[in-house]
């Protein structure tokens, strides 16, 4: 059985209820522009500031930086945003979904936890003299405050459980109908 039975980009109008069908939609979206904050800065980092990704990195041997460092800094209300849309979203979806959503509670689960948890690696692209968190080691820094959006996984993971424990009486409860109208019926 794959990962996820529902095509990603849709409403999924034929297997979901509109507004579960948004809420699944806007949570993948979030999810991917989210991971997308960390995607696109490590490769305009790597490209064009010689290989120094983050802050304590060395530029390359090959090529030194084209545009000064540091290219596409990502700001923390953006990560923050886009990061708990995705769980919010991603967390109604699992408990508001019936059913239908049965297939799907562990794709909607562990895609959205990773909108979570990299926004720990987002934070640590740059210095923020604001920031409570330091990178360990010696030569340490604080990092940015885009970090925030990982603690409310927890919400999003207790969804995941939740539902997952409603789908198995849910379907407990349909083959016990079933049986009872197979003998009800012969």
């Amino acid at each position: 059985m794959p990962f996820s039975t529902m095509p990603v980009f849709g409403l999924n109008r034929s297997g979901l209820p509109r507004r579960i069908g948004i809420l699944r939609l806007i949570a993948i979206l979030a999810t991917i522009v989210t991971l997308a904050q960390w995607i696109v800065p490590v490769g305009a980092r790597y490209i064009f500031n010689g290989g120094r990704i983050y802050y304590p990195n060395e530029y390359f041997n090959l090529w030194g930086p084209i545009l000064p460092w540091p290219v596409l800094s990502v700001p923390a209300w953006l990560t923050i945003t886009t990061g708990l849309i995705a769980i919010g979203c991603a967390s109604a979806y699992l408990l508001l979904g019936g059913l239908e959503i049965a297939d799907d509670v562990a794709y909607m689960t562990l895609v959205p936890l990773l909108a979570g948890y990299v926004t720990i690696f987002i934070a640590a692209f740059e210095k923020d003299s604001t920031g409570v968190i330091w990178t360990p080691g010696a030569d340490g820094y604080p990092i940015g405050w885009h970090w925030i959006v990982a603690p409310f996984t927890i919400v999003l993971i207790a969804s995941g459980i939740i539902a997952s424990v409603r789908m198995k009486r849910l379907r407990a409860e349909r083959r016990r109908r079933r049986a009872e109208r197979h003998v009800a019926q012969g």
